[in-house]
């Protein structure tokens, strides 16, 4: 065993209080980027700073990257969504790569829900007319989500929190999940296939995770096939929705509206088009961003990386390839 502090990087800024305090306890060195980094900018300070251990809260984490910091052993996702992570090279590496699962599924849940209202009330297109001097209240229409049906796209804790509060607003649940397909305790309705969800679906919710198979998931004949006045929500990956579909549907229909915290690329580069229309609410990918989910998951992204580093067992259900730690520890195992 090296005495050497081993050195822990965090793409983004500093992650809870409590998380960096864990840090300093362990006797661990860590480094922020404090903002996105790619390419040679991401390169430049994995080679700079060579961690042992990094924390993916903003941007990506690249084979070229990785290759940069001979000592990592692993990489925590600070939060559940990783494919701006390279987990097959990180595998080839045995570098094994974590996921805050379940630890933000609340915050994300709200905002989903938060964006439904915002999109069905028109609430900021409502507050930006008001502030430009005008008073809609003779001529506007909003909807009730009361007694709609809710199509929910995976059926994790983000889609079973949603469910409750769907429930609690007195909406029909339908779920679309390829590996949860029985129903649960909350009594929702299994649709057999995206395209048979979204038919029955008032507001359709996307909570999954961008893979190959739903990489633009939703597109024109998804978005052609919907009921009119359908609300489209995401919350989960922005590669899951074709925008330039969405954008067309906005404006001519049938879709009512949409609601979107996640985008392809980040930070993104809006179409002029889809900026300009009233019948979308936008947020900055920010589902996660409430002070509790933030605890939760810098707790549990930095107790994943030390218990790493100080050679102790991950639990599996947080670690989405198979890598396994293969170097000796630079931390003391756990009395």
């Amino acid at each position: 065993m090296t005495s050497a502090k081993p050195t822990i990087a965090i793409l983004g800024k500093s992650i809870a209080p409590q998380a960096m305090a864990l840090a300093e306890d362990a006797g661990a060195i860590v480094v922020t980027s404090d903002r996105y980094l790619r390419g040679s900018e991401l390169e430049d300070f994995m080679a700079r700073h060579r961690p042992d251990g990094v924390i993916v809260r903003l941007g990506e984490m690249t084979d070229a990257a990785m290759a940069l910091a001979p000592e990592l052993k692993i990489i925590a996702k600070h939060g559940v969504g990783y494919d701006s992570i390279d987990v097959a090279a990180a595998a080839a590496r045995g570098i094994p790569v974590t996921i805050a699962a379940g630890a933000n599924a609340i915050s994300v849940a709200e905002q989903a829900f938060a964006l439904m209202l915002g999109v069905a009330r028109r609430v900021a297109h409502l507050d930006a007319r008001m502030r430009g001097g005008h008073w809609d209240k003779p001529h506007f229409l909003g909807t009730e989500l009361f007694g709609k049906t809710l199509g929910i796209v995976g059926f994790g804790a983000i889609g079973r929190h949603l469910a409750g509060i769907g429930r609690g607003f007195g909406m029909k649940i339908v779920k679309y999940d390829p590996i949860d397909v029985e129903p649960s305790d909350l009594g929702e309705a299994v649709a057999a296939n995206i395209e048979d969800l979204i038919v029955r679906s008032d507001i359709v919710s996307l909570n999954c995770p961008l893979t190959p198979a739903t990489r633009n998931m939703i597109g024109a004949p998804q978005l052609a096939a919907m009921k009119k006045g359908a609300i489209l929500i995401n919350t989960a990956r922005g590669g899951l929705v074709d925008l330039a579909a969405l954008a067309a549907a906005l404006r001519d229909g049938p879709i009512g509206g949409a609601g979107l915290d996640t985008f392809p690329f980040e930070p993104p580069e809006l179409d002029a088009e889809l900026r300009s229309l009233p019948n979308v609410v936008f947020s900055p990918h920010i589902g996660a961003s409430t002070v509790e989910a933030g605890e939760r998951v810098g707790m549990l992204a930095m107790t994943q990386v030390l218990d790493c580093l100080a050679g102790r067992e991950l639990d599996p259900a947080f670690v989405v390839n198979a890598a396994k730690p293969t170097e000796p520890s630079k931390l003391p195992s756990a009395a």
